[in-house]
């Protein structure tokens, strides 16, 4: 698969990254099975299985301590806690 490298903000409170912008880096798998790379087998048929789905490289920005706004609101993050 090929993949994008993206910066973004890790959260620790709740385990998630939150992605903020795409650089425009994409790296070449070269697999020959990977609809997005320059290796591809078969690049003049309409109707291809191969994956179209690409990872990102993550780029950690911000490292936070505390829960993402969307576990917040959620209330995850209180969920189990003593008081």
């Amino acid at each position: 698969m090929c993949s994008e490298e993206c910066f973004g903000n890790q959260y620790r409170g709740c385990g998630h990254y939150v992605r903020i912008y795409y650089t425009g880096n994409r790296t070449d798998c070269g697999s020959p099975d990977c609809a997005l790379s320059a290796a591809h087998r078969h690049k003049t048929t309409k109707v291809c299985s191969c994956s179209t789905v690409t990872y990102d490289q993550r780029r950690v920005i911000n490292l936070f301590q505390e829960p993402c706004d969307d576990c917040k609101e959620a209330g995850y993050y209180d969920r189990g806690r003593r008081r």
